[in-house]
């Protein structure tokens, strides 16, 4: 690796760890006094200041085709490839995430997730029953929900099916769905250091990040669904089709590597 990257990699390290420091400072702060107070809508400004801020730190260039649906709760469904999709998604959407139960006890990240409001899920189907039901109050105070319905990780030039079950969820409270289709666009198709598969730690997948001098992401919003006399199954079905679309204008497909479960 080149002097260069190394500085830069460094650099951009050590200003994500003070950022992290400042979102639980915030979190502690200001997020959860605010929370007892029930002003749950400066929620959004709050997480939308952090993830911005992280995108900007790690150089990421969003590029947006189409537009959230913003009249209403929304379920928004995405394709999984990295952590980076998270902030990437919450920097531009005023929505809460589906995350595994795991990401609840990470140092400092956890925290600050949970006082978000991220919907935890604990693997099973009892469990996906009762996150189905939290999920559905969250719909019901007017808060839109980011969900990941491949469960995992890709490498990002396919789609995995998507899980129905928690679907469930907009169709009992009538909210719509909406698709997201998240691409790191390259010249070999898919930008080679966003997936993180395989083996990889989070933090070795940080560092591979940082030494990047751009990465360009894109977010490409699909045509809003109606959850009104449509199943669950048919819901994935249509979204992971209407992904599967835009993302043949973004990637080349390959076939996929490991897969690691951030969710």
């Amino acid at each position: 690796m080149s002097v260069a990257r190394r500085m830069r990699r460094t650099q951009r390290v050590v200003r994500l760890m003070w950022h992290v420091l400042m979102g639980v400072i915030v979190t502690y702060g200001v997020m959860i006094p605010l929370n007892v107070m029930r002003c749950h809508r400066h929620q959004r400004v709050l997480v939308q200041w952090w993830t911005r801020k992280v995108c900007r730190i790690l150089n990421l260039h969003i590029t947006i085709e189409g537009a959230a649906r913003s009249t209403q709760p929304t379920l928004f469904v995405a394709n999984h490839i990295s952590w980076l999709d998270i902030p990437c998604l919450l920097s531009r959407v005023d929505a809460v995430c589906v995350s595994k139960h795991e990401v609840k006890h990470w140092p400092l990240i956890g925290a600050m997730a949970r006082h978000a409001g991220t919907v935890f899920i604990r693997r099973g189907e009892h469990a996906a029953a009762d996150v189905a039901g939290h999920m559905a109050r969250t719909l019901e105070r007017h808060k839109s929900i980011v969900l990941f319905p491949e469960g995992t990780s890709t490498d990002g030039e396919t789609v995995r099916n998507f899980h129905s079950r928690l679907y469930e969820a907009a169709i009992h409270t009538h909210s719509t769905v909406q698709a997201v289709a998240l691409a790191y666009p390259h010249a070999d198709g898919v930008h080679p250091a966003a997936p993180f598969v395989d083996d990889v730690t989070l933090f070795q997948h940080l560092l591979r990040v940082a030494a990047e001098p751009v990465m360009e992401v894109k977010l490409i919003f699909c045509t809003p669904l109606s959850t009104n006399d449509t199943g669950r199954r048919t819901l994935a079905a249509e979204t992971h089709g209407q992904i599967m679309v835009a993302l043949k204008k973004s990637v080349h497909p390959r076939s996929n590597r490991g897969r690691k479960d951030t969710l």
